[in-house]
């Protein structure tokens, strides 16, 4: 696995000890790791801060400064709202988009770009609504790529989280796991 490159795109929460963790986690596995922190230093411990500094920055904005990012032949990892940048920033080049805890769904008229996806989820995710994935899957499998759907039984949105209550560190290793073994 060694000289893959990836990007982890942080949730409203910020560049946070958790997505520095997974990053870690994948530098272990001989990637070449960036963690570009659109949110310029802040940090949040509850999401409705999160998500009013997401709204008072804009949401256009912030992802400006995402798509500074160097993303061609890179994985591409996002957690909750950095989910959102990875699906916009996804085009051929990149390896694999990794959505954690988060999918936006896909306009009828809006096709895939031939990318693989993976969406990484608790069954009950308040941030992921079921009947969005049926549609999105077709579509990129429609676009020749490939869908992997992990679902994992239990309640709560950012699993990979260590200061929320749904942190999960060997679920956190698993999904380390799978985009690893996607890439092999």
């Amino acid at each position: 696995m060694t000289g893959c490159k990836v990007v982890c795109l942080h949730s409203a929460f910020g560049l946070t000890e958790g997505v520095l963790e997974f990053a870690d986690l994948l530098r272990a596995e001989g990637c070449e790791v960036t963690t570009p922190d659109f949110y310029a230093g802040r940090s949040f411990d509850n999401v409705a801060d999160g998500v009013a500094h997401r709204d008072e920055v804009g949401y256009r904005e912030l992802l400006a400064r995402v798509a500074e990012a160097d993303v061609d032949g890179a994985v591409l990892i996002g957690f909750s709202l950095g989910a959102s940048f990875a699906q916009r920033l996804a085009r051929p080049g990149v390896r694999l988009v990794a959505l954690i805890g988060s999918l936006d769904p896909l306009p009828p008229e809006k096709l895939w770009c031939g990318v693989d996806v993976q969406l990484h989820q608790y069954a009950d995710d308040p941030w992921v609504d079921d009947e969005d994935v049926p549609p999105f899957r077709l579509a990129v499998e429609g676009s020749g790529a490939m869908f992997e759907h992990f679902v994992t039984p239990g309640e709560g949105h950012l699993f990979t989280e260590r200061t929320q209550r749904e942190y999960d560190r060997e679920l956190t290793e698993l999904t380390v796991d799978r985009i690893v073994a996607h890439l092999s």
